[in-house]
């Protein structure tokens, strides 16, 4: 009796042990058992045509932009143009005070005239020594007058080129200093275009675009490539452009040698301005018909081998390829892939693939 009743005891306790641990642990195992498999992200191994891209962010600025400033420092005598103006290549923009040009120019017009008579005189009664030192006085008295003109032309600025007045940076009244006058555009002017001339003139119907590409992009360039360029100020914006020229010489961009591209506008907007920052596109190769995965799907392995992983059999498998362009979404694939298989877009790093995988599932 003792026994069975010690037996009983026994029963009760290993149940409310079982029944304590289904209390405990069953929900944990339900969901287990009962928890849906997960298949990962997969992209399948097939021809595709894609661009490569070379992008670059810089600014934009109107064509042919250009500085025209006094070659002499003097005082604004009258401004001639205003912005907005189309002008002709040299059309009087503005003209300094020529008081003093012109006294030193009536001074050797006169020194000219008195060595004309010196001659005239030394011909008629002195001697031929006379005549040579008259001859010698007229000659240094033209260079004076030469140099006169020249002076004086200088208090007139002249229009370069053809092209609308985009700034005019000063007023009658204002005192100068003699500056240089030329294009400016990023490359010369360490990122930006420095529309600071006196009068600044350029092609406000066209714009560029500069941009600072990476030498490796760089060698990928060239004239009359197809672009787009977005303007930051302008959301949304995809200007159709082509590329008009490269720079061959390299430009320090934070201390990294770069290369500007010029970029021209195909089509242009009211809304565009100087000085506007953005990026562009530029389609430096065309892939057609290539077997690509999608760039995601690309790692590097232990020895820097370009891999991906090759989902097999509910497996991944890492797998070492080749790769050939590379465009902004997708990769070509030169070797160690065929059409159909499936890569992991999130790839992890699986196993070797062994050499004979089983087929793709």
């Amino acid at each position: 009796m003792r026994r069975q009743t010690l037996l009983r005891r026994l029963l009760i306790a290993a149940g409310v042990v079982v029944v304590l641990a289904i209390v405990a642990f069953g929900p944990a195992l339900l969901s287990h058992l009962t928890k849906a498999k997960v298949n990962p992200q997969l992209a399948t191994v097939e021809p595709r045509t894609f661009n490569q891209l070379a992008s670059a962010a810089g600014v934009l600025q109107p064509g042919n932009l250009e500085n025209v400033n006094f070659t002499i420092s003097g005082q604004v005598q009258a401004v001639n143009v205003s912005i907005g103006e189309k002008v002709n290549a040299n059309q009087l923009l503005a003209s300094l005070n020529e008081s003093t040009q012109q006294e030193e120019l009536s001074a050797a017009e006169f020194a000219v005239s008195a060595a004309d008579a010196a001659i005239l005189q030394a011909q008629a009664t002195g001697s031929a020594a006379q005549v040579a030192q008259a001859r010698a006085q007229l000659a240094n008295a033209e260079v004076s007058l030469t140099t006169a003109r020249q002076h004086e032309a200088e208090t007139k600025l002249l229009a370069p080129e053809t092209g609308t007045v985009l700034a005019v940076n000063g007023i009658v009244g204002d005192t100068v200093s003699a500056g240089n006058s030329g294009f400016t555009n990023p490359v010369s002017n360490g990122g930006s275009a420095i529309a600071n001339g006196f009068i600044v003139i350029g092609n406000s119907a066209q714009f560029d675009f500069w941009a600072p590409f990476s030498q490796n992009e760089d060698v990928l360039l060239t004239s009359g490539q197809a672009a787009i360029v977005s303007v930051d100020a302008l959301p949304g914006s995809a200007f159709p452009a082509k590329v008009a020229s490269i720079e061959t010489s390299a430009t320090q961009v934070g201390g990294v040698s770069e290369y500007y591209a010029e970029i021209q506008l195909s089509t242009t907007d009211p809304r565009l301005r100087n000085g506007q920052t953005g990026s562009v596109s530029v389609t430096v190769a065309t892939a057609s018909s290539v077997l690509a995965v999608p760039s995601i799907a690309l790692f590097t392995g232990p020895n820097n081998q370009t891999q991906v992983d090759v989902w097999s059999s509910g497996q991944a498998y890492a797998t070492t390829v080749q790769i050939g362009l590379i465009g902004s979404t997708l990769t070509e694939i030169k070797s160690g892939l065929q059409v159909g298989e499936q890569v992991l877009l999130s790839p992890t790093g699986g196993t070797q693939l062994p050499a004979a995988s089983p087929s793709p599932t």
